[in-house]
């Protein structure tokens, strides 16, 4: 018992690390409106990220730069939506969506996460 917790505990502080290194990339991008939750009953994502991008151009630029970020760590980037209004990538059990501020008010996908914990905003 004591060891479960202890690795469960590990896992839960490399998955924050990781949220936390996705978050510095979108910030550095100039990405905006970066909302994070923790879903309660999704069963592929320990945190969800939504955030906003100026343009196409921008959101492609930081998905090039996080996808290479995650590979260099050694894990698998699932990513689609290139050259659209809206990206989603997952990785690890972090679902990221960046979307152009239209497609984000659009498809309001914080619905979805109403009952979800909020764990961080930013901008």
């Amino acid at each position: 018992m004591v060891i479960y917790l202890l690795v469960t505990k590990k896992i839960n502080e490399n998955k924050s690390n990781f949220t936390d290194s996705l978050i510095d990339i979108l910030l550095i991008q100039n990405i905006k409106n970066i909302t994070i939750y923790r879903p309660k009953l999704d069963p592929y994502s320990d945190y969800v990220i939504i955030s906003t991008a100026a343009s196409n151009t921008q959101m492609n630029s930081a998905l090039t730069k996080i996808s290479k970020h995650i590979k260099s760590l050694g894990l698998v980037v699932l990513s689609e939506g290139i050259n659209s209004s809206w990206i989603l990538l997952q990785s690890n059990g972090v679902s990221l969506h960046i979307f152009t501020e239209e497609a984000r008010e659009y498809y309001s996908i914080e619905d979805l996460y109403f009952d979800s914990n909020l764990v961080n905003q930013y901008g």
